[in-house]
């Protein structure tokens, strides 16, 4: 009885002086340690403490796009530094979740929320033009300090989601993605339609610094814009029922 309330009174010590110090240290620390562990993240405006504080402004860099997350909020779980972990309840306009560092480097997020993000962010390229939006949904993920994926269950959602080819903007509908952890430190993606003009049944594969890649078939229903379907043509493979067999990059 007497070692276990030592324990206790060893242990609540280590709590109070663990809050003690984190209240007092200044917000500038822990939006330093936010930029180091999240890539491409940039804050301004930073004010209150690492255990409570704000930032004016936040934006992250996504395939070489820049997403304005807006004023964000966090708040400390004080807990979380008992097991060597910083762990942060965030928010803001955009976003809203829980994002842990731990000791040994790993980013690890859970139940997170992104919404309004455009579809040109999941998209980037100069010769086809996106619209729409997008948002995530991810259950948890667990990221290496390299940026690989070692876990991940989550979603992605287009919404009216629409493609300019040249020839002038096509709306395409709405889409989702189911999200996993292909294996090898990337992301897998499971590709189907909710509403449009195509029906879309593809896998994509993705990996820090390889190669994106895309196959499946995507089949127009009657309501399909024919200059559309020519463009698909163009890049896909055209089957006797009338579906198109994706295959990206194309020969791969």
């Amino acid at each position: 009885m007497e070692r276990l309330a030592k324990l206790v009174f060893f242990v609540g010590l280590l709590v109070y002086f663990l809050v003690t110090v984190v209240a007092r240290t200044p917000a500038e620390w822990g939006a330093w340690v936010a930029i180091k562990s999240v890539p491409g993240l940039s804050l301004t405006g930073v004010s209150g403490t690492l255990w409570s504080g704000r930032a004016g402004s936040a934006q992250v860099a996504v395939n070489g796009q820049t997403l304005d997350l807006g004023a964000l909020q966090w708040r400390l779980n004080g807990w979380s530094l008992l097991l060597l972990k910083a762990c942060l309840d965030v928010r803001s306009p955009s976003v809203q979740g829980g994002v842990c560092q731990s000791a040994g480097g790993t980013l690890s997020v859970r139940k997170l929320m992104v919404d309004q993000v455009p579809a040109k962010v999941f998209y980037n390229s100069p010769d086809v033009q996106v619209g729409g939006i997008g948002s995530a949904a991810v259950e948890r993920a667990d990221l290496s300090m390299d940026g690989r994926v070692k876990d991940l269950q989550g979603s992605l959602t287009w919404q009216r989601l629409a493609v300019n080819v040249g020839t002038g903007w096509f709306t395409l509908g709405t889409f989702v993605a189911d999200a996993r952890a292909n294996g090898q430190g990337g992301i897998a993606l499971h590709i189907t339609d909710l509403e449009g003009d195509f029906k879309v049944d593809l896998q994509g594969d993705y990996t820090v610094g390889g190669q994106p890649t895309l196959n499946g078939l995507i089949t127009p229903k009657e309501t399909a814009p024919q200059p559309l379907k020519d463009a698909l043509g163009v890049f896909t493979e055209s089957l006797d029922d009338g579906s198109y067999k994706v295959t990206w990059p194309i020969g791969g």
